[in-house]
């Protein structure tokens, strides 16, 4: 029985989110390294407990991803590649960021709406707490990244499950090299 209210908890907890939008960090948040609620581990059970052989071994897996916070799955074999000249992709940008000094990581999916941002690419509100714009990368010279998909998070600071699945790019080059790799061709407001 207790399970299944953890189900239907995660359930709410998810449905509620399409219609709502990704509440401020509140005072009253878990900090960092606390034991996570059941609800948001219910979520991520749902989508991956059957990666592992028992409960323990998918607690353990839990338990990892909240220490690592790693953006891969925990699956995630290194892959890096040199995209190719005339290769495109989107990355989301918070207020103040200008779009010739890129974050590290990207997506090879077309970026919709902010929900996309939050949930598919699990960008959690501690990494950017306001998502307004979206830029479309060229790589203008040979790019070395690691492609792949992104990996589930847990962000205590709003309170979701962030399921992750999109596709994702990490460039392999320093801040301050990556413009050189890449050419801007759009920059749009995000819904």
């Amino acid at each position: 029985m207790k399970i299944r209210h953890n189900l239907l908890a995660a359930l709410f907890l998810l449905l509620s989110g399409c219609a709502a939008t990704v509440a401020a960090p509140s005072a009253s948040a878990p900090a960092a390294g606390h034991v996570q609620p059941a609800e948001l581990k219910a979520g991520w059970w749902r989508d991956n407990r059957w990666r592992y052989h028992d409960d323990a071994e998918a607690d353990a897996a839990y338990g990892r991803l909240l220490a690592s916070q790693s953006p891969w799955p925990e699956w995630h074999q290194a892959q890096v590649v040199s995209l190719p000249v005339g290769l495109r992709f989107e990355m989301a940008l918070a207020p103040g960021q200008p779009p010739d000094r890129p974050g590290a990581f990207g997506t090879f999916d077309r970026i919709p709406d902010a929900r996309f941002v939050r949930f598919s690419l699990a960008v959690k509100t501690a990494w950017k707490p306001k998502i307004d714009r979206i830029v479309t990368f060229e790589v203008a010279d040979p790019l070395p990244a690691d492609v792949g998909m992104v990996g589930p998070q847990i962000d205590g600071d709003a309170g979701l499950y962030l399921p992750g699945g999109a596709s994702q790019l990490e460039m392999k080059v320093p801040a301050p090299e990556r413009m050189a790799h890449l050419k801007i061709v759009a920059v749009r407001p995000i819904p």
